[in-house]
């Protein structure tokens, strides 16, 4: 049987419950039940007993419920009060109750409540109750069964004892497994002994809200004396010591057989848990190490590969995973080339984004796709340098070698940031930061769909360059798919195997999904790329960069590595410079972008978060 997780729905728990149930010579049974709760500084509690399971012709009778505190033995400490008794009401299914110290019995629900006040943190609840006809007599023996601890109780109850006392006749004895047979259904670590003065004790450690308790004994009918005609008569015919004892052997037999098969799931289950997460180590050892790249140092104040836009570079930084950093990144880029022009309000301030029909990318040169070869570009920066002026020297060839194998990328990369924002201007010329959230609340699908499709055309410019190794980027698919299949059985398990084996394959899972997620490799040019990315990034954050204000390409890098210092210092330049008419850029292009970037930034995070919430929302 398996051992879901407790649900602990209430601010207390049931260290103990003694049960007591004596069988009368009229088929009657009179139970005390005596319950020892702790609680937790409640001031007011609502206790609820089951009391089910009996045959349906059978009737109960709550005769008084009583408590009293007690010490960490079980002990007295005071004298017993005894509870009132209310009519319930229905409308206390749901909460509420009487506004004193009482006990009602909702008949309808066979379900007992007890509404106190001021409890204190040890206490005993005793509850006496009769229930007519509880026993069952056939031709040759009478059936008692109990459902002493009835599912769905508001915690779990530790310690259960219920003992069954029979009426053995005055000329009769107590013969286990000849006269008198007991059964307990329930939890796995139960037991049940069957004394010779006619008692018989059904122990449990623990039972869970989610599962029962129950008792069965048979025993001789002609022990019940005083049995009405009418009871007496009602099951003839029907003789139980033989077939009693077959159905519950073979009712042990199907138990003993589940477990068999249960156990077996349990161990299988792990098995395959544990081998998906050896075979992970094994991915990982393969394939999840990064290869030493050539380059070294710790510090590097260049860019770190010329040829890359900065959101090919973003996306190389964090393992190609999408992100609206690499959005904000391009834009900057663009109004750094001038692609894109800035207005400004009368304080100097940037205020929008300029989209003029006629805008072209400024980058110079010859196309050269992200894959063009070495002698290729080196053609095409001979060429560029050819058409310059005669004073250009052999920086202008590296420059101008650099733009020409970007200006493919640059040019898709241009158009897509372009159609986005037209997007969002819906028509203008321009659009300001601030316009972003407001087009996101208002068109979430279609400001999703443009995002999107800017993503897209960025994965389409990453992926020709082969910066991820392909062996491991299959293994690491391979491993999270076997991750999220280990997870679906972990979740399975938990509701059919229980919480023990489940909760361990969950955790197998989620060590696989871990590996997994760190099996993918750069590529040698890129680890190299990312080592120089991670040199620049620590001149930046060391406070290099604050030397060389004059490099705007370095904020979009700041932005991008995470290193904020820069646009914050270069960006509060901006603040409070009165410009005359018909000035574009205030201050330096680096200001500009240090200004730009936070509030792009946090715009465009804005309207991502509007537009996902409101999507959900339609």
């Amino acid at each position: 049987m398996g051992l879901p997780h407790a649900a602990w729905a209430a601010d207390y728990r049931c260290a103990e419950v003694d049960l007591v149930a004596h069988v009368e010579t009229d088929g009657a049974v009179s139970i005390v039940d005596q319950r020892i709760f702790e609680f937790e500084g409640s001031e007011r509690e609502t206790l609820k007993w089951l009391y089910e399971g009996f045959p349906d012709d059978s009737s109960l009778t709550v005769e008084r419920v009583r408590m009293a505190p007690v010490d960490a033995d079980g002990a007295l400490t005071e004298e017993w009060i005894d509870l009132p008794e209310t009519t319930f009401q229905l409308a206390w299914r749901d909460g509420g109750g009487p506004e004193g110290d009482a006990w009602a019995y909702d008949r309808f629900q066979h379900r007992l409540y007890a509404f106190v006040e001021n409890l204190p943190g040890r206490v005993v609840f005793e509850v006496a109750y009769r229930v007519e006809g509880a026993v069952v007599a056939y031709d040759d023996a009478a059936d008692f069964q109990w459902l002493y601890v009835p599912r769905d109780y508001a915690v779990a109850l530790d310690n259960v004892t219920a003992e069954v006392v029979l009426p053995v006749g005055a000329d009769d004895t107590v013969r286990p497994g000849d006269n008198v047979y007991a059964w307990g259904h329930g939890p796995a670590d139960g037991s049940v002994d069957i004394a010779l003065d006619g008692s018989v004790t059904f122990t449990d450690p623990e039972v869970q809200p989610s599962l029962f308790a129950e008792a069965r004994v048979l025993f001789p009918v002609e022990w019940l004396g005083n049995l009405s005609d009418e009871a007496r008569l009602a099951n003839q015919g029907n003789p139980q010591y033989y077939w009693t004892p077959n159905y519950e052997a073979e009712w042990v037999d199907r138990d003993a057989y589940r477990s068999i098969i249960r156990l077996r799931l349990v161990i299988g289950l792990l098995a395959v848990a544990a081998l998906v997460l050896v075979g992970a180590l094994v991915v990982y050892a393969r394939w999840g190490r990064e290869r030493p790249p050539a380059f070294t140092d710790d510090y590097w104040d260049g860019l770190p590969d010329e040829r890359l836009a900065p959101a090919v570079m973003g996306r190389l930084w964090r393992w190609n995973h999408e992100s609206p950093d690499d959005m904000v990144a391009t834009v900057l880029d663009m109004v750094r080339r001038g692609a894109l022009t800035v207005r400004r309000d009368d304080d100097g301030r940037p205020r929008a984004l300029v989209l003029l029909p006629d805008l072209t990318v400024t980058a110079a040169g010859p196309a050269a796709g992200p894959a063009a070869p070495a002698a290729d570009a080196a053609a095409a920066g001979d060429a560029a340098s050819a058409g310059d002026t005669a004073a250009a020297d052999a920086d202008d060839a590296a420059a101008a070698e650099g733009a020409a194998a970007r200006s493919d990328a640059e040019s898709a990369l241009d158009g897509a940031t372009l159609r986005l924002l037209r997007t969002l201007a819906e028509g203008a010329e321009e659009v300001s930061v601030e316009q972003l959230a407001a087009f996101a609340r208002a068109n979430p699908a279609e400001f999703l769909r443009a995002e999107q499709a800017w993503q897209l055309s960025l994965t389409a410019l990453v992926e020709p360059y082969g910066f991820f190794d392909g062996g491991s980027r299959r293994a690491q698919r391979v491993v999270l798919v076997s991750a999220a299949l280990l997870a679906v059985l972990g979740v399975a398990a938990v509701f059919t195997l229980g919480w023990l084996p489940g909760a361990l394959v969950l955790a197998a899972a989620a060590a696989t999904a871990v590996l997994g997620n760190y099996t993918m490799r750069r590529s040698v040019e890129g680890n190299d790329i990312v080592a120089h990315a991670k040199a620049l990034r620590n001149w930046l954050r060391d406070g290099g960069v604050r030397d060389e204000p004059y490099r705007p390409e370095l904020v979009i890098y700041a932005y991008l590595f995470g290193v904020p210092e820069y646009a914050e210092e270069t960006g509060a330049t901006v603040t409070g410079q009165p410009v005359a008419a018909g000035a574009i850029i205030p201050v330096t292009p680096a200001a500009v972008l240090g200004y730009l970037a936070p509030r792009l930034s946090r715009a465009l995070g804005d309207a991502l978060r509007a537009a996902h919430h409101r999507a959900e929302v339609s």
